[in-house]
């Protein structure tokens, strides 16, 4: 058995899961020649594949925390590389829908894919108890450093938390 956790073993394995997320994430972006807005966008469609509700444009601006105008660039951008295509929403010609391209086999999905399976993974290994847990754990983290970046940043430079 493995001695109790302390702390500071919480804290760096923390630190060694954004680092390695980070470096995945760098790896992921060049590999794929987009950016991290590109994938935001990308990751979302491809978890949202069998919702019945379409994403939108605003879905999107929404997710992201950007402008109408920045969504509609990033749109085009992703259309004009191929990764989206964009088409009519069902009974609202003034609206469209966003869905990705991506082939189910292809490098470039499971690229993306990369931290989501990992953390279903790991997440698979642990019982209910202990997933309800670590989820309230990590909650916790998050919405911690959102309220202290917003106490310690002027309002329109706090991070966006989704």
């Amino acid at each position: 058995m493995r001695d109790p956790a302390t702390a500071d073993d919480v804290v760096k394995a923390l630190n060694d899961l954004t680092d390695s997320g980070i470096a995945s994430e760098r790896a992921a972006l060049q590999s794929l020649g987009i950016g991290p807005n590109d994938a935001k966008v990308l990751r979302f469609l491809l978890q949202r594949v069998d919702d019945a509700e379409p994403v939108t444009p605003r879905m999107l601006a929404a997710m992201l925390g950007i402008s109408s105008a920045a969504t509609t660039a990033l749109i085009d951008r992703l259309a004009d590389a191929g990764w989206v295509t964009r088409e009519p929403y069902p009974g609202d010609r003034r609206s469209i829908v966003v869905r990705e391209t991506i082939d189910a086999g292809s490098p470039a999905r499971r690229i993306l894919a990369v931290r989501r399976a990992s953390a279903v993974a790991a997440a698979e290994r642990l019982g209910p108890e202990e997933r309800r847990i670590v989820a309230d754990f990590l909650d916790d983290i998050a919405r911690g450093e959102t309220e202290d970046m917003g106490e310690m940043c002027p309002h329109d430079e706090a991070p966006h938390t989704p």
